[in-house]
């Protein structure tokens, strides 16, 4: 992929969740409060992140990477995955959430290495601060809880956060059309 398409994608994602947090708060905070210990989202989550780990690291493991052993590591993968709804099912989405934009990162960092434009920065400045969420979450994810309770006390904090998201990913959706 380019630079171009992960700055828009990163920008229509930071729009939608943005309206989704900004659209009447009221009707949305229940969906959004029952995100962290929903099982749904929890096998939706982590079901993507095994398929993306899966498929983009271990099907393209060399030979000097442990790729004779690639079918013993996919074992492991769906082993510790289905394992992981037994023994930690707490909080399971919050996890599999953080495991998705650490892969997500990946792939847009690499996209904006050693590209020209200065106003990629804008795009790796986001992603950072989305590696540096989801490494505090995917370790404390019932933070997640609390933070979504302390969000939702006012009814204009979800709403500024949501506007706040929209405005930089309109940001970045108009920079990725300057490339």
């Amino acid at each position: 992929m380019n630079l171009f398409f992960h700055t828009l994608f990163t920008g229509c994602s930071l729009v939608a969740l943005g309206v989704y947090l900004a659209w009447r708060s009221a009707i949305t905070e229940r969906a959004v409060k029952s995100f962290p210990r929903s099982k749904i989202a929890a096998i939706v989550t982590m079901t993507i992140a095994a398929a993306w780990f899966l498929y983009r690291h271990i099907l393209h493991l060399s030979e000097a990477d442990f790729g004779e052993h690639k079918v013993l590591i996919a074992i492991i993968t769906v082993v510790i995955l289905v394992m992981s709804f037994k023994f930690l099912p707490d909080f399971l989405a919050v996890r599999g959430a953080a495991i998705l934009v650490l892969f997500y990162s990946r792939e847009a960092l690499d996209a904006a290495f050693m590209q020209e434009p200065e106003s990629r920065l804008f795009m790796v400045s986001i992603v950072y601060i989305g590696i540096a969420i989801a490494l505090y979450l995917g370790a404390w994810p019932y933070r997640l809880r609390d933070f979504l309770n302390w969000l939702y006390v006012s009814g204009r904090r979800p709403r500024i956060l949501g506007v706040s998201m929209a405005a930089y990913g309109i940001l970045l959706g108009a920079l990725a059309f300057g490339y």
